[in-house]
């Protein structure tokens, strides 16, 4: 670091001024004049790119792990072995030999999906996810619309058009149609229900045709759809069921939250919490990105300097190098003793997987790169002399002393600046 580098310049420097008693001002233009020494180590003037960086000890591996815990009632009838790879869609685990599968968000499912009309960001996952899967889920009213939630009853009627399929959408297989649009056999959009929401929400308006119930009555004012939520829609429900009929989960349109596991993205199962034949209710398993990355621990107090999407170097086991990126800073600093310094975890990704996929896991070094100056002159810091004047000095290998000012310490050199020194130049160092 750039500190410790300019505490030791000032010890050194501090030792050398010992050797410039006696000297004085020569022709007053900042410089003056000592004895040279003949037999004084020198080193050349270089004209070169500075960079204060540092490196640090991390462990190879798939970064932090995520706990994943069961809900509800049942036993655990069947688990993923350490290693599997997870995407969405895919059974994570089997409660009473019904499959729990995976979906992607930011947002758990927190309440039971159930009645129509309901609205919010965690309807918003089950949708896009549905969506991403084949399904189509027909129209969604557009932000600032308003939708009127309605009795959370057994599910929807049941019949054509609805439950685990129709004609055209036979239950289980899921549909080309990935925008959302639910077009009419003439291929236009079906028109808007008359209370201003989408095809296949609900209305509380209209008279119930032949054969068919009359729409329940609302249980709530009127809810405003924002900016990133969903609307639970007859259409969408559907949906479900179909969804729910291809994975051989019941097919009842209602989706309670431990019915899935919902991750931000492709994991990778690290370990197993429980085995087969416990409560669901637990932890489960742990799970890791699918990538490989490097944890670092770094003191708090040091943590001040790295930063999300920092460039660094990785020096891996067998001597070579790969870029990385700083992937994330934890803000949790944690002690792993009384008297150790609390530590975060900072994680690193590579820029090219292809480069650490013969490793698996195992100790490296991370060298994060700081300040950096380019085509400045340097010296070695032991070249450096301290003036009684106050600053600092390098003496030619002739033995007139000039004048510097110093920049960043970087690896042992400094980069200066002083009227009378150029590139090339040979000043004298300590021994």
């Amino acid at each position: 670091m750039a500190t410790g580098a300019a505490v030791a310049a000032l010890l050194v420097a501090g030792s050398a001024a010992v050797a410039l008693s006696g000297g004085g001002f020569g022709d007053g233009s900042g410089t003056r004049t000592a004895a040279s020494d003949p037999s004084a180590r020198t080193a050349r003037v270089i004209r070169t790119d500075l960079s204060n960086s540092r490196t640090l000890e991390g462990t190879l591996g798939h970064g932090a792990a995520t706990t994943v815990r069961g809900g509800g009632e049942g036993r655990i009838t069947w688990l993923p072995s350490s290693g599997t790879t997870v995407t969405r869609g895919k059974t994570l685990y089997r409660v009473d030999d019904r499959p729990v599968p995976v979906l992607y968000g930011d947002l758990p499912l927190y309440r039971t999906l159930r009645a129509v009309n309901t609205v919010g960001r965690d309807v918003r996952v089950l949708a896009d996810n549905l969506l991403a899967l084949g399904y189509a889920i027909g129209p969604q009213p557009a932000p600032g619309r308003t939708v009127v939630p309605m009795p959370a009853g057994p599910g929807p009627r049941s019949g054509p058009g609805a439950g685990a399929g129709s004609e055209d959408h036979p239950a289980g297989r899921p549909e080309k149609n990935t925008t959302g649009r639910n077009d009419a056999p003439d291929g236009k959009p079906s028109p808007e229900g008359r209370n201003g929401s989408a095809g296949g929400t609900a209305s509380t308006e209209g008279t119930a045709s032949a054969g068919q119930s009359a729409p329940a009555a609302p249980v709530s004012a009127p809810v405003r759809v924002e900016q990133g939520d969903a609307v639970l829609t007859t259409d969408l429900i559907n949906a479900v069921k179909r969804w729910q009929t291809a994975i051989g989960a019941p097919a009842t349109g209602v989706v309670d939250p431990h019915d899935v596991v919902v991750l931000t993205g492709p994991m990778r199962v690290e370990s197993l919490q429980a085995q087969v034949g416990d409560p669901a209710d637990g932890e489960l398993l742990k799970a890791t990105a699918t990538g490989k990355a490097v944890t670092v621990p770094v003191e708090a107090g040091d943590a001040g300097g790295i930063a999300r999407d920092q460039h660094v170097t990785v020096h891996l086991p067998d001597d070579s190098t790969a870029a990385g990126r700083v992937a994330s800073v934890s803000t949790a600093a944690e002690a792993e003793g009384d008297d150790s310094a609390p530590k975060v975890d900072v994680l690193v990704t590579f820029e090219d997987a292809s480069k650490v996929k013969r490793f698996d896991a195992g100790p490296v070094q991370v060298e994060f790169v700081g300040e950096t100056r380019r085509h400045v002159l340097a010296v070695p810091v032991t070249a450096l002399l301290a003036l009684r004047e106050g600053g600092y000095g390098v003496q030619l290998s002739r033995g007139r002393l000039i004048a510097v000012t110093t920049g960043l310490f970087a690896k042992g050199q400094v980069e200066v600046s002083g009227a009378g020194l150029a590139e090339g130049a040979r000043v004298v160092v300590a021994s």
